[in-house]
């Protein structure tokens, strides 16, 4: 075979390899910080719980505790008061770099929620010190925004799969976390090694710092799979996901009326601490200690004997009022106390045993509440073995369904809708969503001006620029860096359309179309047809776009461009805003919606 085919045949393998190396580095870094973290807070709260159990009195000062924490939060903290949710927007779309003071912060902040007897988890505290940390190297590193991207990713990764010890689920909650029915497979690789080596060195650490292990739990009486025990298992996997649902709900809704009802940010966990204080003394510490904190020890006894049926209600309502009201920590731990307490109490009433519905919910009241199907699902499968996560995975998709757009982490989007009704609601963030489907939905048309903008914008001095393109199309390699690495073009025109000062740029996603002298395309799977159509909108000044064109003429040969100035601009908005007039009619027909229910 000729040289130079041998060298085009391994080409690509080569480019990934260069890809490869390039992350190894990176994300072994990342996964060293997020393991290290993620060890210090597992002492931490060991010490934590260990001291409020000896001195109970503890939680009379959980209420002044708050109060210190949310002035902490306010006075230094402002700009990573997000927490999870900031990281979840970091990656959809990075900005700045999270500050490096996010770390110590939620360390000291979760430290103090379980030393006074909030209910809280870990897993929120791992993720944002594992992201945080990563995020460092974005400015030395200089790295373009999709690689701080596939970093914050590995960032996560490495803190969940380390505080749990579960390494693949960790990875693939990294992956999956970010929008909903959709993986970002394009960090896959960074986000294992992380989490791996993440997983390693908390588990290096754990030698030598007393306090640092993760818990183990046993599934005995694992029924053989049938036809009855899986429908058992979807029955089990409803209620998950109404209560992960519930959950969800529940902790934004008291996080919303304490913003409305109080305006001052540290007297919200104040009121919340003083509401957990009333209820551990007023029903008796002897019934309600295992309601604060962790509860390790009870997820460990609904493995083991059956327990209260209100347990998991009782755990519900702790967890949601305390980190509704913003006191620090995370959702994930409670949401495994909820989850097997519930799968117990179950048992009264499926004919599984407990130790199995415990392990199911334990994982499927996540899946649902997070909407992480497969990193729940995976998580099983390394805590309990195949069998029992055979049946945990059933429940976890089930749970996920179930759920609906709900989730506790409110920058999550909707990247694939779980069902056709909701469809209109891709690409939304859930609390979008949420806002949405609380209040009607004004449709604006009467406030949009001939050009289709609201009243009082002014767009008669501007032109419209539209360049159509294949999806797959590529710019052109001007080094042999580029030949290894290629670069979009619609990415790159996106970018120089930024450069050169023009007012907006939008990079249409289009469903179906075709090109001169090519095929019809329609995009009905999961991966868009390489030759599916694009179009670059481009506004701004005349002297502007044709600045762009100009600059751009060496890329832009296999496009097709459009050029409107201000008066053939107008003359399009008129006929866009005639049609969008007369869609909005044919969707408030009555006759037409009784022909959709059909």
């Amino acid at each position: 075979m000729p040289e130079i085919s041998i060298r085009k045949s391994f080409q690509e393998q080569f480019r990934l390899l260069v890809e490869l190396v390039r992350w190894i580095p990176v994300a072994s870094l990342a996964g060293v910080m997020g393991g290290a973290a993620s060890a210090v807070l597992l002492a931490s709260l060991t010490l934590a719980t260990a001291l409020r159990e000896r001195h109970v009195w503890l939680v009379f000062f959980l209420a002044p505790a708050g109060w210190l924490v949310g002035l902490m939060y306010r006075h230094f903290g402002k700009s990573v008061e997000g927490g999870n949710n900031l990281i979840l927007e970091q990656v959809h779309d990075p900005q700045d770099v999270i500050p490096v003071r996010m770390t110590p912060l939620i360390l000291i902040g979760t430290f103090v929620s379980h030393l006074f007897g909030g209910s809280a988890g870990r897993e929120g505290t791992a993720i944002q010190t594992g992201a945080s940390l990563a995020d460092q190297m974005t400015r030395p590193l200089r790295m373009s925004p999709r690689d701080r991207r596939l970093l914050l990713m590995a960032g996560i990764s490495a803190g969940f799969g380390s505080v749990f010890g579960v390494p693949i689920a960790g990875a693939v909650f990294g992956i999956e976390v970010l929008a909903i029915g959709k993986l970002s497979y394009d960090a896959i690789a960074p986000c294992f090694l992380s989490s791996f080596i993440g997983d390693l060195t908390t588990r290096y650490i754990a030698r030598y710092l007393p306090g640092v292990h993760h818990a183990t739990y046993r599934v005995s009486d694992i029924a053989p799979m049938s036809l009855a025990t899986i429908l058992y298992a979807g029955l089990a996997g409803i209620a998950f996901g109404l209560v992960g649902m519930g959950f969800a709900k529940l902790t934004h809704t008291i996080s919303h009326t304490a913003r409305r009802f109080i305006s001052r940010s540290e007297l919200r966990p104040f009121a919340g601490g003083a509401i957990v204080t009333c209820a551990v003394f007023g029903f008796g510490v002897s019934h309600t200690a295992k309601y604060i904190g962790l509860g390790l020890p009870t997820i460990a006894a609904a493995f083991e004997s059956k327990l209260p049926f209100y347990d998991f209600i009782c755990k519900f309502l702790f967890t949601s009022v305390t980190l509704g009201t913003g006191f620090k920590g995370g959702e994930v731990t409670p949401l495994f106390y909820i989850g097997s307490t519930l799968g117990n109490a179950l048992s009264q009433v499926l004919p599984l045993s407990p130790s199995l519905l415990a392990g199911m919910g334990l994982v499927a009241v996540f899946a649902g509440a997070a909407n992480t199907p497969l990193a729940s699902t995976f998580m099983a499968f390394e805590l309990f073995g195949a069998e029992a996560g055979a049946y945990a995975g059933i429940a976890c998709v089930v749970s996920y369904l179930f759920s609906g757009h709900a989730g506790i982490y409110n920058a999550q989007r909707v990247g694939k809708s779980k069902h056709i009704a909701a469809a209109a609601e891709e690409g939304l963030s859930l609390a979008l969503v949420a806002k949405l489907r609380q209040g009607p939905q004004d449709t604006f048309v009467d406030d949009l001006n001939v050009y289709g903008y609201l009243e009082g914008s002014d767009m008669e001095h501007l032109s419209v620029l539209r360049l159509y393109f294949s999806a797959s199309e590529m710019r052109r390699a001007d080094s042999w860096w580029r030949r290894l690495a290629p670069q979009s073009l619609g990415s790159y025109l996106l970018h120089q359309a930024k450069e050169h000062g023009i007012e907006q740029a939008l990079l249409h996603r289009v469903i179906g179309g075709y090109l001169k002298n090519q095929d019809l395309a329609l995009d009905t799977g999961e991966i868009p047809p390489s030759r599916l159509p694009q179009c670059l909108e481009l506004v701004g000044g005349e002297e502007d776009l044709q600045s762009f064109l100009k600059h751009n003429r060496d890329h832009l040969g296999k496009v097709r461009s459009v050029f409107l100035r201000g008066e053939e601009a107008r003359y399009e908005a008129e006929i866009e805003r005639e049609e969008l007039e007369e869609a909005l009619k044919i969707e408030h027909d009555p006759h037409f919606a009784d022909t959709d229910e059909d």
